[in-house]
């Protein structure tokens, strides 16, 4: 446990890793999401309605191919639980699932190097799957999402983006299609470097 403490400790305290926004220099880092919502499900016999948790993590890695503009690879775990209720009194249950994805994104930061702060945009689309216990599937992600970035130096930062990610959802288990639409608040922590 206390291994990944002292990285985190080494890499806030330490300007040997130097640039941030530049080209040919590496983003590596990571996000956190987490959502609240209610859904309504309805087919020809039944509406349900249900309120659900999700919680996401999504490790990335991109390459500053310009100044200031950096393209990469995205992941994203997410788990997702909940509670629905039949409307009419019929029964209640409730749920959990995985989602893994697999896609890139973009990104773009508007002000200059130097700054301590900084405002970016970042677009990303991925693919995946859906694994519960009574169903399984596919999925589609797009989202964008926009905010500050701080410095802690010029090596690691720390950011909060808002967002609208909207999704679509395949299950192979039924014969049914979702899709999603939400906004989303993301805190990551990311960590620029360049080989000197």
């Amino acid at each position: 446990m206390k291994k990944p403490l002292y990285l985190i400790f080494f890499l806030l305290m330490t300007n040997s890793i130097c640039g941030q926004l530049t080209k040919g220099h590496w983003l590596i880092g990571g996000s956190g999401r987490f959502y609240s919502y209610k859904n309504e499900y309805s087919t020809s016999s039944f509406i349900s309605n249900g309120k659900y948790t999700q919680i996401d993590l999504s490790p990335i890695v991109g390459y500053f191919i310009a100044d200031k503009f950096v393209l990469g690879l995205k992941s994203t775990i997410s788990s997702i639980k909940g509670d629905f209720t039949v409307v009419g009194g019929v029964g209640n249950g409730g749920s959990s699932s995985q989602r893994h994805l697999f896609g890139a994104f973009g990104r773009y930061y508007f002000l200059e190097e130097a700054k301590q702060t900084n405002l970016l945009i970042e677009a990303s689309y991925q693919a995946g799957i859906i694994r519960g216990l009574n169903n399984k599937g596919n999925l589609n992600n797009f989202s964008i999402s926009a905010g500050p970035v701080i410095y802690f130096n010029p090596s690691v930062g720390i950011e909060f983006l808002l967002g609208y990610v909207t999704n679509s959802e395949k299950y192979t288990s039924q014969v049914l299609s979702e899709n999603k639409n939400s906004f989303q608040f993301s805190i990551g922590l990311q960590v620029y470097l360049i080989k000197q």
